[in-house]
C-alpha cells in the first residue's frame, strides 16, 4: 500500500514538472514572435488543452482581428506562428 502512494506521489511530481517545462518552452518560443503572433499566443495560452488548437486559434484570432489588434491580411500567418509555440504547451 505504501508503494502505491509513493508511486502516485512520484507520478504527480514528475508529471507536473513536465507540464511546467513545456509551458516554459512555449513561453520562450513566444518571445521570438512578432507583435500580432504574441497577442494571439497570449489570448490562447490559457485555454490550450481544453479544446483542439485549430478551433481555439480560429476563435481567438477572429476576436483579435475584430478588436483591431491583429490585421486581417496577416492574421493567418500570425496564427500559424503562434500555433508553433502553443503546440509545445499541449
Amino acid at each position: 500500500m505504501m508503494k502505491t502512494f509513493m508511486a502516485a506521489g512520484l507520478f504527480i511530481a514528475f508529471g507536473t514538472g513536465t507540464a511546467l517545462a513545456d509551458q516554459a518552452s512555449a513561453d520562450a518560443c513566444a518571445g521570438s514572435l512578432n507583435t500580432e503572433a504574441k497577442a494571439i499566443y497570449a489570448a490562447a495560452i490559457g485555454s490550450v488543452g481544453s479544446t483542439d488548437l485549430k478551433s481555439l486559434l480560429t476563435e481567438k484570432t477572429k476576436g483579435l482581428v475584430m478588436a483591431g489588434t491583429v490585421s486581417r491580411s496577416t492574421a493567418k500567418e500570425s496564427a500559424m506562428a503562434a500555433a508553433n509555440c502553443l503546440e509545445m504547451a499541449q
